[in-house]
């Protein structure tokens, strides 16, 4: 705590959650209530060609959840409440940023990377390749809850399918073709003691499904330069915090067809001597996983104005 009373920002990340979390209204108290996040929106929009602020304000939540749409509204809501969120915290940065899927593409621009607008551009083609990817394959998607993360390699091999998100203690994601996430599902409860929950998902994110979207993305990113991050960064496919410009191009290529660590992302930030959190973006998804994986860590959401009563921890 500062002088003032604020909360230091100097031992705490910031954290961005992944597909999945939009929902039709979001990012609108941050547009009326702050300048700031409206010319986000407004520039947003300009460069893709569409009305942002219509589809995230009004939707309908159909068009909101499509890849080539979900992606950009999610990364401009999270860099848009986590820029807010410094002027109303007040001096200094973030010590850490992260995100989960998409959301390593907004913890990169917080960070420097990239601009605002290059990130754009980026989570614009990013979701029209996995949207494409998607309409290739029959995939689906599978959340093991309460199981070891041993028994589910069983599960995986037994039925060809593949671990794509390893959120924490008890909670697995598997991806894959339809017909093998049935299976999947089917032999669960036997092989690893779990429970299973269907993601109603567009494809087999996270996967080898995703190959396709993966090499168009890397031939993108070819023109794009990255720069060294102004805070320390922790990757989703190692765990690990990213530095070298060029390795982090190529971890987030990877990551398109790789499986999201986020419980070694986690992990790495106490190690890091981070373990207090601002979820930036919709709904309280990392905030709860946060509490599931270790009783030391404490976040809080911000994807609104009136989040912002929450600041003390």
């Amino acid at each position: 705590m500062d002088s003032r009373g604020r909360t230091s920002m100097e031992a705490t990340g910031v954290i961005f959650p992944g597909q999945g979390t939009q929902m039709v209204g979001m990012g609108r108290s941050l547009v009326e209530h702050c300048e700031a996040a409206a010319k986000l929106f407004r520039r947003a929009s300009d460069i893709l060609g569409y009305d942002l602020e219509k589809l995230c304000f009004e939707g309908p939540m159909e068009k909101l959840t499509e890849s080539c749409h979900c992606q950009p509204a999610l990364f401009v809501h999270q860099f848009a409440a986590a820029r807010v969120l410094e002027e109303l915290i007040g001096d200094g940065r973030f010590a850490l940023a992260m995100g989960l899927s998409i959301g390593e593409v907004t913890a990169l621009a917080i960070g420097g990377v990239f601009d605002f607008e290059v990130g754009v551009k980026i989570v614009q083609k990013r979701g029209e390749f996995i949207q494409d990817a998607c309409a290739l394959t029959d995939g689906s998607m599978v959340s093991i809850l309460g199981a070891t993360v041993d028994s589910v390699k069983i599960l995986c091999n037994l039925c060809g399918v593949e671990m794509s998100n390893v959120n924490g203690p008890g909670q697995i994601v598997l991806s894959g073709e339809r017909d093998k996430i049935r299976h999947a599902i089917e032999m669960a409860t036997e092989i690893t003691g779990g429970k299973t929950m269907t993601l109603n998902v567009a494809g087999a994110f996270h996967s080898s499904l995703m190959e396709p979207a993966r090499d168009r993305f890397a031939e993108f990113l070819q023109k794009i330069p990255f720069q060294s991050p102004k805070m320390k960064i922790i990757g989703n496919v190692t765990g690990e915090t990213m530095a070298d410009p060029e390795q982090i191009k190529k971890l987030l290529i990877q990551q398109i067809v790789s499986p999201v660590r986020w419980w070694d992302c986690m992990n790495r930030a106490k190690r890091e001597g981070v373990t207090r959190f601002y979820q930036c973006g919709s709904g309280k998804t990392l905030v709860n996983m946060a509490k599931r994986i270790d009783d030391a860590f404490h976040a809080l959401p911000f994807g609104e104005y009136g989040d912002r009563t929450q600041f003390e921890f």
